[in-house]
């Protein structure tokens, strides 16, 4: 994973131009005094071809995701580039479906939620799209199905909670990973204390027959020095 600055011009980047959100407050009201949020999201297939997108602000979002698509290499599957002052591109490449899905978020978001929001996306998409449809969708082809579930996606990952969602699954992760990694050693434990258990009674049975054979061999030499006595 990469994250790199692309050279483009100031007058090019959104946050430059009077982006207003759907309630009234400019982005950088958003950007600066609130948390940081995912902007703009997009599915394009190839550079250019734009199957959906979504944003809850004004801007020209498509253009700028645009160049930077134009601009970006395929190597990778995951991509992050700096755009501007303080916003940041994610990409998340399908290859074998020539598939980007890309959002645009603050910088100070960092790249965990804007990349497990890509996911999710990458995810429902796949759902509910079949290679075939992928291959023969037009410009926009699929924004009137699937932009409502973009924004759904946008809103989750932008509340408050979603941070903490994430946070708290690890922690289960976490707790369910050492669960395990402890019953795995209790396990382990008890296959040793059985082990030991069953040696233990080999020895206590192979003392047994030591004994019998000792007292046998006692009887024995006792009988012998008896005849000797006797005779």
């Amino acid at each position: 994973r990469r994250i790199m600055s692309l050279p483009l011009c100031s007058s090019s980047v959104p946050s430059a131009q009077p982006l207003i959100m759907e309630g009234g407050a400019s982005s950088s009201s958003s950007t600066s005094n609130s948390r940081p949020q995912i902007i703009y999201a997009l599915i394009t297939r190839g550079s250019s071809l734009v199957l959906a997108e979504y944003t809850g602000m004004q801007g020209a979002f498509q253009q700028a995701a645009i160049q930077v698509l134009n601009k970006m290499d395929t190597v990778d599957d995951f991509k992050s580039y700096v755009y501007g002052d303080g916003l940041t591109f994610h990409c998340l490449m399908q290859p074998a479906l020539g598939l980007c899905f890309v959002c645009m978020a603050d910088k100070n978001m960092g790249r965990r939620l804007p990349f497990g929001f890509l996911d999710a996306l990458r995810e429902q998409f796949s759902q509910l799209y079949a290679p075939p449809q992928v291959h023969s969708a037009v410009q926009g082809g699929m924004q009137l199905e699937f932009g409502h579930e973009m924004q759904v996606l946008v809103e989750k990952f932008n509340s408050p909670n979603a941070d903490r969602v994430h946070s708290l699954m690890n922690k289960v992760k976490d707790v369910n990973d050492k669960v395990v990694e402890s019953i795995d050693k209790l396990l382990l434990r008890q296959d040793k204390i059985d082990i030991l258990v069953d040696r233990t009674q080999l020895l206590s049975e192979s003392s047994n027959s030591f004994r019998r054979e000792a007292e046998r061999v006692r009887r024995v030499v006792w009988w012998r020095n008896l005849r000797v006595l006797m005779c």
